[in-house]
């Protein structure tokens, strides 16, 4: 018995550009958890950042733990970063000059954060590589054609045809 044919436009295929939809439920919006030590300002302001990105909307509920690592990571390399700052240049097992230890613990926070933000579709590459597409308001060709159609279409001047 043959299979039955899917209707014109509806079979998933990449040759067509047609992904798998699933329906999901979109993860609420929630506080960061408390931290000790306390969240730094700047991991609060990229927190609220992502929570105002409409990239948000496409989050469920899976991907919770996803974003408190981002968020860890984040604050993680802020920290470190300050910590190493202030000290740049320490002194290595033979007394030679080194970088801060606390660079590499930057280093290591800002690549977990990176992988994080390709899952999440933080940033405009990983939601392109995600497949992503953030709308904006733009009139499709039918709008346009139906604010002509309904002004009547004359403008007063020739038909330049």
């Amino acid at each position: 018995m043959p299979r039955t044919k899917k209707a014109a436009g509806t079979a998933v295929d990449k040759r067509n550009g047609r992904r798998t939809e699933v329906a999901a439920s979109s993860l609420e919006k929630f506080a960061l958890p408390r931290h000790d030590p306390p969240w730094r300002l700047e991991t609060r302001r990229a927190w609220a950042a992502l929570w105002a990105d409409p990239v948000a909307s496409a989050l469920t509920p899976v991907d919770r733990p996803v974003l408190l690592r981002w968020a860890d990571a984040v604050d993680r390399a802020s920290r470190s970063l300050e910590l190493a700052d202030a000290d740049p240049i320490a002194t290595g097992s033979m007394g030679q000059e080194v970088e801060s230890p606390y660079y590499g613990i930057a280093d290591k926070a800002i690549r977990v954060a990176e992988r994080c933000e390709a899952q999440l579709g933080v940033g405009a590459l990983n939601r392109a590589r995600l497949g992503i597409a953030i709308l904006s308001e733009r009139a499709s060709l039918a709008d346009l054609n139906e604010r002509i159609m309904s002004s009547g279409g004359d403008d007063g001047d020739d038909d330049p045809r």
